[in-house]
């Protein structure tokens, strides 16, 4: 038996090496359907010891990709079929795979002729294009090649150069040669596999086109019109002529009606397959099953995405909180300033002699030891070389105010007030003017400006750091952020990203911290530091099998803890939750949290805890 979860990086370079991105390697579910142009869906595990097994699962599905199949359009399959009567209504939203086979009286059997003439072609283009993979492959036993080849298709389908509409066109005809029961052709009338919402996701591509290409319409028309062609198409004095009867009006009408069918289209594949994330690399970690002592194996996704930095922030407000804020970060980070040259002893080479080594080999000497020869001291410049990685908690609860609304004292107003406005007709208030709408701050607003603080703070100081957030829902969706990877320079476009930070889902905060934890790992400094800002304990729909008992997020949270600590990570973690000691001191080491009780503190509370950290 193998297992996916063993084979899954293996498999995931492989595809990145042939298709020149990045695919997503994931178990296919019960629901077939919700399957993404993002992803590989392969078997949790397949029966023998050989993996290769697997391989030849990724390249029939990356096979899809290359020989076309997603592109199947149903105007060219017409021109095509002229026999068969397909259903070209615009209102459809279905894919146009779905509507080709409700052609047919048996839209099942149709589905599963097509699935099975599609792989023999698939297969014939991988003996082609990859001849190493032949021996591991299996001839297809399935009835419907054994008809294929009974009716002399296969070789329209196995040539080169075979498209997806060969496939349609053999279907049609195999469809022809069987007898289906009558009770046949009304099972499963609606069902949808994954090559049709793949087809429908890819199909989203041309309507995007085809919006670029009407806008560009539109522009040329402005063009035109800004140098004088008016829209009977008179020659202005360049020559120009615009072409009669296009009218500015329509084709905007009609791009944003595409638009809008583009805008729903998404909605439906989303609420179908998921959020695509055609830029999100994915990684699988252990959970820690406080019931059964034990880990579950690769439990957790988490998909690995750089914010898209805010293009609208205010850059001069941002610079303008580093300013007011960095004077209190300063002087706790000025004292960990590199120092420079230092005297190192003990060494064989040296401008001093080191007297309490003199004075340990000469005893040996006597001792009848033989001595220690670095008995040398020297300055030599001490590099300090510390990585810091700063995972910010971006949960739907971060979009909380900081202090609720203060109502009014009514009892000290003594005549009845108009409470749906108390400013009316009052007069104890009749020469003050209402309050203006002030935008109450959030917790999310002052973890980006802390992250805004410290990240100006440390490039100053010269340390390596980087800054993610975290979210999600459920164990297969954990999120993770990139604002600043560590190694990237602080730039402008660092504050952009780190505007972008904002309130997403839940709290899972096990997987977060093995990944940052990983990343610190794979930075190679000498000082990994992991410090964690949360406003909240660690929670999710599914951590744990009782949704309203917290121990087990907060177990799986101080394991994921406790395994940095192993691999020489500094950990630390802050909340701005006023009830975090009653958690904290379960999930971290002692002197390794602490609760911050008002958020305005946040700054200088994480130089101070930086400082300690990285001082040794």
């Amino acid at each position: 038996m193998i297992a996916l979860a063993d084979v899954e990086e293996r498999l995931a370079l492989f595809a990145e090496g042939i298709c020149g991105r990045y695919l997503h390697i994931l178990a296919t579910t019960d629901d077939e359907s919700r399957q993404t142009v993002d992803a590989l869906y392969l078997p949790e595990s397949l029966e023998g010891n050989e993996p290769h097994a697997y391989h030849v699962l990724a390249l029939q599905q990356i096979g899809q990709r290359e020989c076309g199949t997603f592109t199947f359009r149903l105007e060219q399959a017409a021109e095509r079929l002229p026999e068969l009567t397909l259903p070209l209504a615009e209102s459809s939203r279905d894919s146009d795979l779905t509507r080709f086979f409700r052609a047919f009286d048996s839209p099942g059997e149709a589905r599963r002729l097509f699935r099975a003439l599609d792989l023999l072609r698939i297969d014939a283009h991988i003996h082609r294009t990859y001849p190493g993979a032949a021996k591991y492959m299996r001839p297809a036993a399935d009835d419907v090649s054994a008809l294929a080849h009974a009716a002399g298709l296969s070789e329209s389908l196995t040539r080169p150069g075979a498209t997806v509409y060969d496939v349609a066109e053999a279907t049609v005809q195999l469809y022809a040669l069987l007898e289906i029961p009558a009770d046949i052709k009304v099972l499963v009338t609606d069902e949808v596999s994954g090559v049709e919402w793949m087809q429908r996701e890819a199909r989203l591509e041309d309507w995007k086109e085809e919006a670029e290409a009407i806008s560009n319409q539109i522009l040329a028309v402005e063009m035109l019109e800004s140098e004088g062609v008016d829209a009977k198409g008179r020659e202005n004095a360049g020559g120009e002529v615009r072409e009669e009867g296009v009218d500015i009006a329509s084709l905007e009408q009609e791009r944003d009606a595409l638009r809008r069918r583009m805008d729903m289209e998404r909605a439906a594949l989303r609420h179908a397959i998921g959020t695509a994330r055609p830029a999100a690399r994915s990684y699988r970690y252990d959970e820690w099953d406080m019931h059964a002592r034990r880990y579950i194996k690769k439990h957790c996704v988490l998909y690995e995405e750089r914010l898209a930095p805010d293009a609208e922030a205010d850059l001069d407000a941002q610079r303008a909180v580093i300013r007011t804020w960095l004077g209190a970060v300063k002087p706790q980070l000025e004292q960990i300033r590199p120092t420079g040259l230092q005297r190192v002893k003990r060494v064989l080479d040296g401008d001093e002699l080191d007297m309490n080594a003199v004075l340990e080999a000469r005893q040996d000497i006597r001792a009848g030891s033989s001595p220690d020869e670095r008995t040398y001291s020297r300055r030599e410049r001490v590099h300090r070389d510390v990585c810091a990685l700063f995972l910010v908690d971006l949960s739907a609860s971060t979009d909380d105010p900081l202090e609720p609304p203060e109502l009014p004292d009514l009892d000290e107003w003594g005549d009845p007030v108009n409470l749906r406005d108390p400013f009316e007709d009052h007069p104890l208030l009749a020469d003050i003017e209402p309050p203006a709408e002030v935008t109450p701050r959030k917790i999310i607003d002052i973890q980006r400006e802390a992250m805004l603080v410290m990240a100006s703070a440390l490039d100053t100081l010269g340390d390596n750091f980087g800054i993610y957030g975290f979210s999600g829902y459920g164990h297969d969706c954990v999120e993770l952020f990139v604002a600043k990877e560590i190694g990237e320079k602080f730039s402008a476009t660092t504050l952009r990203s780190i505007a972008a930070m904002t309130p997403k889902r839940s709290t899972r905060m096990g997987p977060a911290i093995r990944h940052s934890a990983a990343k610190l790992n794979a930075s190679g400094h000498a000082m990994r530091v992991l410090i964690i800002v949360s406003d909240g304990f660690p929670q999710d729909c599914d951590y744990g099998p009782d949704r309203s008992d917290h121990e087990y997020g907060l177990m799986d949270t101080a394991k994921a803890l406790s395994e940095a600590t192993a691999k020489g990570i500094e950990t630390f973690c802050i909340t701005v939750d006023r009830s975090g000691h009653d958690y904290l001191k379960r999930m971290c080491a002692d002197a390794r949290y602490m609760v911050i009780e008002e958020m305005e503190d946040l700054p200088a509370a994480l130089s101070k805890v930086y400082s300690t950290l990285t001082v040794r």
